[in-house]
């Protein structure tokens, strides 16, 4: 590094790393749940649908949408017939020759060259520009430049000539529709339909991109579905003329409408013009083998697959699709091995599970055929039934074998027992963690004998001493089905892949739903559970047509749901603020005498007030240093020593501490230091409970794991529906939905989160969990297995009852790993 660059790296900390030997180049796969925009889809995330648009660019063939025929080429005499019509309107026309058509870069060499040419005019991105005055464009952003060759008067021969020898065989007619608003029509030699007589521009990748302008459809704009109002008085809102000042600000609300649920007055359905297909009229004219580009990401992952499989070529196409169809097969046949075959390619990416966007990640990143790479994966399993488990294993051993190296974060038994080298790291967590207390093979004959050589090690010790079914001794009894105000029930649930059936679920009880994955746990629990009890509790008229009916609903107050997504994105988010504990660690604050006498109130204590935070760091703790050779990282903040508070408000101390030094406990002492404050002791003493202890009050929420994340997320939700404090009696019962919360987990973690649901249950709640984890499995009270598969091929209850009745079923795919789990001794 150069000294100019030396003296801001200078800041730096030395790395916590003294030597690193036989590093490879690495790809690191970490643990995040991304749904993506409204437009991102399996297709795009996993790239398999860039190489689509790229195969029907080069090998598709044009139809006409309006005849049908295929397009042909035409004579130039041809089309200087149809440029005289276009040129009889009174709006101001021009003859265009396309020189960019969609590429990024500054474009200067381009305007030169045409102006050597005799081009006076250009039209950049519907602005008309003189040539001489052209400026470089912005280089990170797509432009369209046409050659004006003709201004508001009919071609003759020489110009047409020279507008198709300028665009290569092609040309444009603007017609200025307002100021500044231009339609282009284009005409080709080559491209042109023999019935119509419409002409079709050169195939390009932008055409088959639902986000790209070119590319969409012009109603939907990409997304495949439109927001429709519902009301008797109210109408489908049109767009106003202008009314955005830019494309990317059009993008932007489209986005934004997207991404927001429906009010009760509107529903979203697919989209009129093109049917969900995403891609404009002439995109889905072209075809392949009688199959266009949107038949294509229709069919499941398996079928697709199988159907590309079946494509030849001959002669130059040939050549062409040799590089580009093995992609596409092999990402998709990496989809299928990580279990993700039920899907089609335009499922889009915010209707998945998190296991499923795990998966999609991972097939995304491993699909490439590299090799002598290091592979570090967090929690690949993530999502994934016992039965699918083996299929993934059995990939990962291929990537091994292909001469690359895997360094897999993970709790899952089965993947520790594959592994070559087992490293475990404890022996607790947090300041009791940090060491290498065991490292051997996974090997089950020889556990006798690695555990007595590593006696310290939790994992081992899990595998000696698996969990007994139930933890309590005994179940709950399950309530008859006549017995009344005993069930909630549900009728005719057909969500996503829901085949129209009929559940119940005890209430008072702990209800786990499992099933191999994609098999419509997630549309049963969070597409239905949450309408019945908002039509339910609000009375308000349910649209969503999910069920056609329910009942047992209005047993309840309360509906809290615990999904996988992020807790926060900013440092300023910590467990602290997330729980809401530092609300009252505040005003403890300004109960002290010397803060009163001082006149400070509970808001002087927050480190987003400027009168406390420390003006530095202004209340992060850190400073974000910026640097545009190398990337932005934090440094701490030397005026507070990370403490986020200004000196006079660190000068306030509850029993000998700042408030500086309370965030800077973790959740075990701070539980211990608060003990007399019953409000914050229960809910840290919680937060430890369920194996958090060792995190600290003050620690930015984007540096937690997943599986942190999601327990303190199910903590925060725990404690909105807790008894009072003062009065013990029940206040009211609550429904809580929570999807995998043994993500990130070892097992006596899941120890702890089984007592920490019993706890719940025994106060009189309905927990209803989505599982793959046998131990949970083994532990509820009712057990509702559906499938039988994923997909079309799910959706139905195989089995529900006890656990005991669910294991004996013969149909049911995780009957055979919960018989294992409950026969554990």
């Amino acid at each position: 590094m150069s000294p100019y660059a030396r003296q801001f790296a200078g800041q730096l900390e030395k790395p916590d790393i003294d030597k690193i030997e036989g590093l490879p180049p690495t790809v690191a796969i970490e643990q995040r749940v991304s749904r993506g925009g409204g437009k991102s889809t399996v297709g795009t995330v996993t790239e398999i649908f860039h190489f689509l648009r790229l195969l029907y660019a080069k090998l598709g063939t044009q139809h006409c949408p309006e005849s049908g025929e295929a397009v042909v080429s035409q004579t130039q005499d041809a089309i200087a017939k149809q440029l005289k019509a276009a040129f009889k309107t009174k709006s101001r026309s021009l003859l265009l020759a396309p020189l960019i058509r969609g590429r990024k870069g500054y474009h200067t060499d381009v305007a030169a060259t045409a102006g050597r040419k005799g081009i006076e005019l250009l039209l950049v991105d519907g602005k008309l520009i003189a040539t001489e005055e052209f400026t470089a464009l912005a280089r990170y952003k797509e432009h369209d430049i046409f050659a004006v060759i003709c201004d508001n008067k009919t071609p003759n021969a020489d110009q047409l000539t020279q507008a198709l020898s300028l665009g290569k065989g092609q040309c444009s007619v603007a017609k200025e529709l307002t100021t500044g608003n231009w339609q282009l029509t284009t005409y080709s030699t080559a491209r042109v339909s023999p019935v119509t007589g419409i002409s079709f521009p050169e195939l390009d990748p932008h055409h088959f991109s639902f986000n790209s302008s070119r590319g969409w459809c012009t109603d939907c704009r990409g997304y495949g579905s439109i927001t429709q109002s519902i009301g008797k008085k109210k109408k489908k809102r049109k767009a106003k003329p202008n009314e955005f000042n830019s494309e990317a600000e059009a993008e932007i609300a489209e986005e934004l409408s997207h991404s927001s649920q429906p009010d009760e007055d509107t529903i979203r359905i697919t989209c009129p013009e093109c049917q969900g297909d995403r891609v404009n009229h002439n995109a889905r004219f072209v075809f392949i083998n009688d199959n266009n580009i949107a038949h294509i990401s229709r069919h499941s992952v398996t079928d697709a697959a199988e159907m590309l499989e079946q494509w030849e070529f001959i002669g130059r196409d040939k050549l062409i699709a040799r590089d580009i169809l093995p992609e596409i097969i092999q990402r998709l046949r990496f989809l299928e091995k990580v279990g993700l075959n039920y899907l089609s390619l335009d499922r889009s990416a915010d209707t998945l599970s998190g296991g499923e966007s795990q998966r999609i990640r991972l097939a995304a990143q491993l699909g490439s055929n590299l090799t002598g790479v290091l592979y570090v994966l967090d929690e690949p399993t993530i999502g994934l039934h016992p039965r699918d488990n083996q299929q993934l294993l059995d990939t990962l051993e291929a990537l091994r074998a292909r001469g690359n190296s895997l360094l897999v974060v993970e709790h899952d038994e089965e993947t520790m027992r594959r592994a070559t080298q087992l490293i475990d790291l404890g022996p607790g967590a947090g300041v009791l963690g940090g060491n290498v207390v065991a490292n051997t093979t996974g090997k089950k004959s020889q556990l006798k004998k690695t555990l007595k050589e590593f006696p310290d090690s939790p994992t081992l010790l899990s595998f000696a001493a698996p969990l007994q079914h139930p933890l309590l001794g005994k179940r709950r009894s399950i309530p008859k089905i006549a017995e009344k105000n005993a069930w909630l029930k549900l009728a005719g649930c057909c969500h996503n892949n829901l085949k129209d059936i009929d559940v119940r679920i005890p209430l008072e009880r702990l209800t786990t739903i499992s099933g191999v994955s994609g098999c419509g746990k997630s549309s049963l629990m969070r597409g239905t559970l949450p309408h019945a009890i908002k039509k339910s509790t609000t009375q308000t008229k349910d649209t969503s047509n999910y069920f056609s009916k329910a009942t047992g609903f209005d047993n309840l107050k309360y509906c809290y749901e615990v999904d996988q997504s992020p807790i926060g994105k900013t440092s300023r988010s910590c467990p602290a603020t997330y729980v809401k504990v530092l609300d009252d660690i505040r005003k403890l604050f300004a109960v002290v005498p010397e803060a009163r006498m001082r006149g400070y109130t509970a808001s002087r204590f927050s480190f987003n007030n400027a009168e406390g935070q420390c003006p530095e760091c202004k209340g992060n703790g850190r400073i974000k240093l910026e640097m545009d050779f190398l990337p932005t990282t934090w440094v701490p903040c030397h005026a507070c020593s990370e403490k986020r508070y200004n000196h006079a408000t660190l000068e306030i101390l509850y029993n000998g501490k700042s408030i500086g030094d309370v965030l800077k406990m973790n959740i075990s002492t701070a539980a211990e230091f608060f003990k007399n404050h019953t409000k914050l002791h229960r809910t840290l003493s919680l937060l430890d409970q369920t194996g958090l202890g060792y995190l600290n009050l003050g620690q930015p929420s984007p540096s937690l794991s997943g599986g942190e994340a999601q327990r303190l997320k199910l903590v925060a939700e725990l404690t909105k529906g807790r008894k009072s404090i003062r009065n013990m009696t029940r206040q009211h019962t609550n429904l809580y939905l929570i999807e995998e919360p043994t993500i990130g987990l070892h097992q006596e973690d899941v120890r702890k989160l089984i007592e920490v649901l019993h706890r719940l249950v025994d106060e009189g709640h309905t927990v209803v969990v989505i599982e793959h984890h046998t131990a949970i499995m083994a532990e509820a009270d009712y057990l509702i297995d559906m499938g039988p598969e994923a997909g079309d091929h799910g959706g139905t209850i195989v089995a529900q009852g006890t656990p005991e009745r669910v294991a004996k079923n013969k149909n049911s795919r995780t009957a055979p790993f919960l018989a294992d789990a409950l026969a554990a001794h």
